[in-house]
């Protein structure tokens, strides 16, 4: 078959690892790109893999020129890529009619207020939490839900952007201050603010499939954070979690639940959670793959992963979904581990690959900045200058490596 008379496969919002889905697709498909928004950051514009698509194109501009040209060209799936497109890539989806999310929907996957409520309606457990534009008011419910540690954040962002801890009343201010008017990771302006009860306990990570309403676990971590300046928690590393740990299935559960809740019944899911006193609570979900997707790893780690399944989720017929079990089985160890910047410096990537590469339990390294492109101290997942993942059968030597790559990055960055 020439590329002429490949099937279109739609992907919505390609960036970051939204790149892996447009490298396995373009394999056997025709691919059109489409843009959510009309400007991203240089960061994300820059991991598109543009040389892989057919055309690009601008939702944002041109919605109904973009819905008729896609409409000519049939496309047989439409993807949302990344975050960014979780709301075009449902909406395009209905109107084309073509497996998807539930466009009425989408408010509940985006706004994470929205996402509390429809989960607490669902029956689950959640957070106690409150939006509003006021630090006074929100001072107020507080007091009157007899909270301490509180968290502040925007209603909708993505990679920890502008997460505050707060365990004080001028804390609050200063975070709502922060917060109120600013364009965040998501190109939106905070016209709100989200306070939420903070979740003592454990932190785990779920990545999900999901296809006519039945879903598969790929893959599931136990999270690790450390406290850098401003009293910010920044992801340190996640260990895979062992589908026999006494936590798990009471985790997978609750997740299912939740992802019926959101009306995510087709394609991925990225879950983050709390396991309290009480049991599961959630953070958050995004419909889409998890931002450190890393199909060769899992494929060692489980036998499958996140990019592979959701690709046959949308155009493989769920065949290979049909043949797993609903929960992953793990075969080695893994630890992904994000680089923490201590200092402000050209980032050593090459002296740093060539030294990790030593390490006995490496699997792979990903830099999220270019080579001697400046560094800034780590105050969140997107500053945050790399992951390096550690795969082994002996979880020794994972924690030996480890030691070591923090002791590299204490001396480098």
């Amino acid at each position: 078959m020439s590329e002429a008379d490949s099937p279109t496969v739609v992907l919505v919002d390609a960036f970051s690892t939204g790149a892996l889905l447009a490298r396995q697709a373009r394999q056997h498909y025709r691919l059109i790109h489409v843009r959510s928004r009309a400007n991203l950051s240089a960061t994300f514009a820059a991991s598109l893999p543009a040389e892989l698509f057919d055309a690009d194109l601008s939702y944002a501009d041109q919605a109904d020129d973009v819905l008729h040209r896609l409409a000519e060209l049939a496309p047989v799936a439409v993807i949302a890529a990344s975050e960014f497109g979780v709301e075009v890539a449902d909406e395009i989806a209905a109107k084309l009619a073509l497996r998807g999310n539930d466009p009425a929907l989408s408010y509940v996957r985006r706004d994470k207020f929205h996402m509390v409520e429809a989960v607490a309606a669902a029956g689950l457990r959640t957070a106690r939490q409150r939006r509003g534009t006021d630090a006074v008011a929100l001072l107020d419910w507080r007091r009157k839900a007899g909270l301490g540690r509180t968290v502040v954040k925007p209603l909708d962002s993505a990679g920890s952007d502008d997460v505050f801890i707060s365990d004080s009343e001028a804390e609050i201010h200063a975070a709502v201050h922060a917060i109120i008017g600013k364009t965040n990771l998501m190109l939106r302006t905070n016209a709100a603010v989200l306070a939420q009860e903070y979740l003592v306990g454990d932190e785990y990570i779920v990545n999900s499939v999901s296809r006519d309403g039945r879903h598969w676990f790929t893959d599931a971590w136990i999270s690790h954070k450390v406290t850098v300046r401003d009293n910010r928690r920044i992801y340190d590393y996640e260990d895979l979690l062992s589908p026999a740990d006494p936590r798990c299935t009471e985790i997978l559960d609750y997740v299912s639940g939740v992802l019926d809740a959101l009306g995510i019944a087709n394609g991925p899911a990225h879950t983050e959670l709390i396991y309290t006193a009480a049991g599961p609570v959630l953070l958050e979900t995004g419909a889409r793959i998890s931002g450190l997707a890393n199909p060769p790893a899992l494929d060692r780690c489980t036998g499958v992963n996140q990019v592979g399944l959701t690709m046959d989720c949308y155009l493989g017929e769920g065949r290979a979904l049909a043949a797993q079990p609903p929960v992953y089985t793990r075969h080695e160890h893994a630890r992904c581990v994000n680089l923490i910047a201590h200092r402000e410096l050209p980032l050593p990537a090459q002296l740093l690959r060539t030294e990790l590469e030593q390490l006995p339990a490496i699997e792979s390294i990903r830099f999220r900045i270019a080579d001697q492109a400046t560094t800034r101290p780590t105050v969140d997942l997107n500053s945050s200058p790399g992951v390096v993942f550690l795969v082994h059968q002996d979880p020794a030597e994972i924690d030996r490596s480890y030691l070591k790559l923090r002791q590299l990055e204490h001396d480098l960055l």
